[in-house]
């Protein structure tokens, strides 16, 4: 029996009020919590409301000051550290370990909270999901096995039938043409007469045979083929599923990884007593089909509830591991030291995002294989799934006068007419409506088309903005290739400048004030006998983020490839890291400048 201190260790050795169970994680508290064991009874407390929030047993969080009795087998997590309580007189940590009665993966699950792996039964019901389509992968191709072996032995039952008729035909003749050439000569010409028959009911009988061959091979063929198509239908279904699983088990081990990091990377933020706050999301892609791609998993970085940018998980584990090294020298030398830091040592600085995506609107191009009008109102989708608005989308086929709309003579039955042959259409985007109002600043809309790489480009404003947009497609010849592209979707991009993110960044730039180096004195320049002073060049200020200089760019201004920033004596390890990664950034995100207008291809429409 007793009490036992649960709390973060002391800095100096030989504490006298250092609690008996000491952890230096973030989110611990001096006194954080209070394990009590009263005749045989184990119970946790929490001391105060804070520490009860990054108190947890068996996933759930605590109440200041409301003790929890313990049982054997429990999960309790201190901060970012779990453990098991154990009790002697019922077993050995290692019992429940062997038995996968306590696992990390699933204390760690519990703390995610809603965000949970796939249950017993859903594990169960997916393995069964499986098997039932291996089983009619399986029949349906025990099923053509069986149709081409009926239909092979239903010809063959024909062949042997027809050759025994024909053999008990050629019996029947020789024994009648035995009993005529006994008979007179009277009769020879009767019995050429019957032999002329005879032959005719050959030939009958071969074409009828022919015919009746052809049948059912013909029906044994379009079986087979029938059976083809369920037999590949159930294959793809199979082979979808097991991508969705696949899918699935890389999301989770992303989130796996992302929500513990974003976890400790909020505790850490709080500790140092900044205002911003990290939040996971996931986004889904779409590939250049308008099928569903991947769902990538990032943290978004969040400043009074304005979203300034994302980081993808390898930017996200950089950026813990230099706030674990603010937090340590927090502790050492105080809150002030880690204050006010500049830019280039500051983990939670990036240049923020002021464009973002809207959301994607898919168009099907069938209409133009078809050869009639495609008016839609399109919903625009975000990366999270949610409708955002609609676009209006109209794409229309042209004649060959060059009017809209194709006439009756012109209309093939088969899209493989029109190979070889010259196509117009017309893509027409009047409009959008229901924007967010947030995003619903210089609206940008682009899109690709087959194999050009240039994007088609327009620009809107307001949550209803007008695009008044249209551009005609010419294909001369067309192909196989692009008749196949006409059977994929047209995806259009919407853009929007958030209106929150351009005040933060405005804000911060605000705020930011140049530090001026000093300037040594110049050695003394005799000046001209004339009293004549040339006005000074005019400094144009910098560019807010988000900016673009209105000025043309010179040969001499051109960026150079990107280089390595040159490392400081005396630099953190977290500096050299930051530095890393922005050189690896810029790389990525700032390509050479396109050539001068008149020497390139490419188009923007505006």
């Amino acid at each position: 029996e007793g009490r036992t201190r649960v709390g973060r260790g002391s800095q100096e050795d030989g504490d006298a009020n250092a609690p008996e169970v000491a952890l230096q994680v973030p989110g611990i508290h001096q006194e954080h919590a209070i394990v009590e064991n009263t005749n045989g009874v184990v119970s946790l407390k929490a001391t105060d409301a804070e520490a009860a929030a990054t108190t947890f047993v068996n996933g759930t969080a605590l109440q200041a000051g409301v003790a929890v009795t313990l049982t054997h087998g429990d999960r309790l997590a201190f901060g970012q550290c779990i453990f098991v309580f154990v009790e002697p007189s019922k077993g050995k940590v290692a019992e429940l370990i062997n038995s996968g009665q306590v696992t990390y993966a699933a204390a760690r699950k519990e703390l995610q909270g809603d965000v949970t792996g796939p249950s017993e039964e859903d594990l169960k019901a997916s393995k069964q999901l499986a098997e039932e389509l291996e089983r009619k992968a399986r029949e349906a191709e025990d099923a053509k096995e069986k149709a081409k072996a009926e239909a092979e032995a239903l010809i063959k039952q024909q062949k042997e039938e027809f050759q025994l008729q024909m053999e008990q035909k050629q019996k029947q003749w020789e024994e009648e043409m035995q009993q005529r050439q006994a008979a007179e000569a009277s009769e020879q010409a009767a019995a050429a007469e019957q032999a002329r028959v005879q032959q005719e009911e050959l030939s009958r009988l071969q074409k009828d045979f022919e015919e009746r061959q052809k049948q059912a091979e013909e029906a044994a063929q379009h079986k087979i083929e029938e059976l083809e198509k369920k037999a590949k239908k159930a294959a793809a279904e199979e082979e979808g599923h097991r991508q969705h699983e696949l899918a699935m088990q890389k999301l989770e081990e992303q989130l796996m990884t992302v929500m513990p990091l974003v976890k400790e990377a909020n505790l850490i933020i709080q500790e140092l007593q900044r205002p911003h706050r990290l939040e996971t999301k996931m986004h889904c892609e779409l590939t250049a089909e308008g099928k569903s791609g991947a769902v990538n998993v990032a943290a978004a970085v969040m400043l009074n509830g304005v979203r300034l940018f994302e980081w993808n998980p390898e930017t996200l584990e950089n950026r813990v591991f230099i706030l674990r090294e603010l937090l340590q020298r927090a502790e050492e030398e105080g809150l002030e030291a880690v204050q006010d830091l500049p830019n280039e040592e500051d983990p939670l600085w990036d240049p923020i995002e002021v464009e973002r995506l809207i959301g994607v609107a898919q168009v099907l191009l069938e209409g133009v294989l078809l050869q009639v009008e495609n008016k839609v109102d399109a919903r625009i989708l975000s990366s999270e799934g949610q409708a955002v608005g609609s676009l209006t989308v109209e794409i229309v086929p042209i004649a060959k006068d060059g009017s809209e709309g194709i006439p009756d003579e012109e209309v093939v039955e088969e899209p493989e007419e029109l190979l070889g042959s010259c196509m117009k259409f017309l893509v027409r985007v009047p409009q959008a409506a229901g924007l967010p109002e947030a995003l619903a600043n210089d609206v940008r809309v682009e899109y690709s088309y087959f194999i050009d790489e240039k994007p088609y480009l327009r620009f809107g404003h307001n949550c209803n903005p007008e695009f008044k947009y249209s551009h005609t497609f010419v294909q001369d010849p067309v192909t196989s290739r692009f008749l196949e592209y006409l059977q994929s979707k047209l995806v259009f991009r919407v853009y929007g400048r958030d209106a929150g993110a351009a005040e933060a960044a405005e804000e911060l730039a605000r705020k930011e004030k140049p530090k001026e180096a000093p300037v040594s004195p110049a050695p003394p320049v005799e000046e001209p006998t004339s009293t004549k002073q040339e006005a000074p060049a005019p400094v144009s200020p910098p560019n807010l983020p988000g900016e673009v200089s209105q000025g043309g760019l010179r040969a001499e201004d051109a960026p150079e490839s990107p280089k390595a920033p040159e490392v400081v004596q005396g630099k953190s390890q977290a500096s050299l890291r930051l530095a890393a990664e922005e050189a690896v950034g810029h790389a990525a995100n700032h390509p050479p400048p396109p050539p001068p207008p008149g020497k390139t291809k490419f188009c923007v429409i505006l």
